[in-house]
Parts: structure tokens; sequence; C-alpha cells
């Protein structure tokens, strides 16, 4: 494991040290604005944070204790709070990014809500503490993930690379370890991306086939979509001149690392209680 760690903290490390003098070459080769890939994919690449924060806390809530105390009621506010915040978000999200009417997002709300609920569902029936760990693990993951990269992204002030081609100037360009400070507006809040930061959160599904005994065969295939989600989203991110590739690097890098600290101090020591319940199976991999 220790080994583990030291080659991936090494490869962020190489990866930001070559783009530290790559950065706007790589961008000029693979700035293409109009690519309906890279558009579809800036539409969808934050939604499975967004809805694993909604599952997780949907969980949650449907696991309480001590029901009947100020505790439990209190928790369920908080909770009910948390799924209709994150349901809205993923819900904006589409419809900023789709350009579509703004009075479809009680619609996707309603949908989001109700498809984690009857996944949240079929998990409570296995009340299990390493679950509730999971669960926790997603939901905090998301919320420091997107505390932790807009603070820095509103004290950085790194500019976008389509806002220099709009202007037609690159004085602004600056290496990514260097702070321009108190960010203008939205087009110098490149540095780090939150596209890339909320797509590496689904390396929140790899913690599924340690739980559940039907997805252990499986597990090479899960991580090979996690790794796959996380490399086109940031990819695409470049594409549309929204970041640059060191942007892009610490916006995954912050969020695995968020990620490996929640499960080391969460997961507990316990032996995993598996289930070959292959109808919750199903729905968690389509989650």
């Amino acid at each position: 494991m220790k080994n583990r760690k030291v080659i991936l903290i090494a490869s962020f490390a190489i990866l930001l040290c070559i783009f530290a003098f790559t950065d706007l070459q790589i961008s000029n080769s693979l700035y293409e604005p109009t690519n309906k890939i890279a558009l579809f994919l800036q539409a969808i690449g934050e939604i499975p944070a967004m809805l694993i924060a909604l599952f997780s806390s949907m969980y949650l809530f449907e696991t309480r204790k001590n029901q009947g105390s100020r505790g439990y009621f209190l928790s369920g506010i908080g909770y009910g709070v948390i799924i209709l915040l994150f349901a809205f978000i993923a819900a904006c999200m589409l419809v900023h990014y789709l350009t579509i009417s703004k009075f479809l997002i009680p619609i996707f709300m309603l949908c989001f809500i109700v498809a984690c609920y009857m996944i949240s569902k079929l998990w409570s029936k296995y009340d299990d503490a390493r679950l509730r760990d999971i669960a926790l693990i997603g939901l905090l993951s998301v919320v420091i993930v997107l505390i932790t990269f807009n603070l820095i992204k509103l004290g950085w002030g790194r500019e976008r690379y389509r806002h220099m081609v709009s202007i037609g100037s690159f004085e602004g360009f600056s290496k990514w370890f260097i702070p321009q400070g108190i960010a203008k507006s939205d087009e110098f809040m490149s540095f780090p991306s939150g596209h890339s930061a909320n797509a590496a959160l689904v390396i929140w599904f790899s913690l599924l086939p340690e739980y559940f005994a039907s997805l252990k065969r499986k597990k090479i295939g899960v991580w090979i979509l996690i790794l796959l989600w996380m490399i086109v989203v940031p990819i695409s991110r470049i594409m549309v001149g929204a970041h640059f590739a060191s942007d892009v690097t610490v916006g995954v890098a912050i969020s695995v690392t968020v990620f490996m600290c929640l499960k080391k101090f969460i997961w507990r020591d316990k032996k995993i209680k598996s289930t070959n319940n292959h109808e919750i199976l199903s729905h968690s991999v389509k989650q």
C-alpha cells in the first residue's frame, strides 16, 4: 500500500513538473471548443459526484439510529436538506451546460431523488456499519472536495485558456504554481479544475467490490471504468479551453487525496459482511 502511495505521489509530481513547461503548448494542440463529445462530457462530467453525495445522504437518512430521539429528528432534517441541495446542484448543472429550460430543474431533481431513493432502499435492508462507512466516505468526499477546489480557485486567479483566445492575447498566461491573486471573474478560475476534481470522485465506486462479494470478480472492470472517466473528463476540459493540463491534474489529485484520507480514517478494521444480492449489485453498478 505504501508503495502505491509513493508511486501515486511521484506520478502527480512528475506530471506537474512537465506541465509547468508544456501547459500552453498542450492547450494549443488540443483546443477544440466545438467538439461535441467534449461539450457532452462538460455537461455530465460532474453529475456522478453529485449523485454519489445524494445517494450517500439518502442511505444515511434511511439508516438513522435511535428512532424518536431528538438526534434522529435533527439528523433527518440535515440529511433532507443535503439531499435537496445535491439534487438541485445536479439538475442545475444539466440545465446550464445543455442550455435547456430552467423549468426542467424540478423534473430532473425528482428523477435523481427517486432513483437514489430506490437504490438506498435496497441497501438499507442491509443496515451494516461497513455500508454506512461507504456512504459517509461518499458524502464527505464530495463536500470536502467542493469546498477545497472552490477556495483555491477564488484565491489563485489563474486565467483560462479560452479567455486568452477570446481577447487575442496570452500575456495573462501564468505557471500553475504562481498565484495571481483573487479571481476577477469565472474566467480567472482556471486552477484547479472543478470538473476534473468532481469527475475523479467516481473513485468512490472502488469501495463497492470490497463489500459486495458479487463484485469482487469484477473489480478490475470497475477500476477500468473509474480510470477511464478520470481521464476522459479532464481531457475534455482542456479541449474546450476551460483548463490547462496542470489544472486538471491538481483537480484529480485533490479528490484522490481526500478520498484516500477519508478511507483511512473512516474505514473500520472489521470483517466485511459480504452479500451476493444481485438485485442490489445491478442497481449499484448503474449508479
